[in-house]
């Protein structure tokens, strides 16, 4: 195995293990602060297609970003995953009523019923991960669900939601690792090198 994938292996382990001993409460403030930041932030409210994820219980929760994107009428997308590992789709949520537990035990529209947004519509993805750097390298689970999918939408900007203690000083990359363009966590926006 690679050093650069056991300093991906190890680093996730250790960022999880964070994420994992959140409070509800914690979790449950953080996420309001998130809320607040990115409802007013202006790339959001100029954006008409947004992809967001449907978080699990230790990640800063999407719901209130998801109602907000609908009220301001809003396209909004979710994850779809693929039958092949790795890869998804851009789903359209309209509701919550259509979700099922799909793949890895994770929320997503019913597959029956979806309906697909082109990528290359997309105007804002909002990704998950489990560490971010400040140059906007992100380390997510080890699928490459994202790595694969952002390429596709590559007009659209990528923000990074994550809990600060998610923020490291290096992020471990390879050459497919896709750069975050914003990074938000519950202290607000993070401003990235590029570097």
């Amino acid at each position: 195995m690679s050093s650069r994938k056991e300093a991906k292996q190890r680093l996730r382990r250790e960022m999880l293990a964070i994420r994992r001993s959140l409070s509800a409460e914690e979790i449950e403030k953080g996420s309001e602060a998130i809320a607040a930041y990115f409802c007013a932030w202006p790339e959001y409210r100029s954006a008409e297609v947004v992809m967001f994820f449907l978080a699990m219980a230790d990640e800063p929760q999407t719901v209130a970003l998801i109602e907000d994107a609908w009220r301001a009428g809003k396209k909004v997308a979710v994850p779809q995953m693929g039958e092949v590992y790795g890869f998804m789709e851009a789903a359209a949520l309209d509701g919550w009523d259509n979700l099922v537990t799909g793949r890895l035990g994770l929320k997503a529209p019913d597959p029956a019923k979806t309906r697909l947004i082109d990528p290359a519509a997309i105007e804002l993805i909002v990704v998950p991960g489990v560490a971010f750097d400040a140059t906007g390298r992100r380390l997510g689970m080890g699928a490459g669900y994202y790595d694969r999918f952002l390429p596709r939408a590559s007009q659209a900007r990528r923000m990074g939601l994550a809990w600060s203690a998610q923020l490291v000083a290096e992020v471990p990359a390879d050459e497919h690792d896709v750069r975050m363009d914003y990074l938000l966590t519950e202290n607000g926006f993070w401003p990235l090198s590029g570097g």
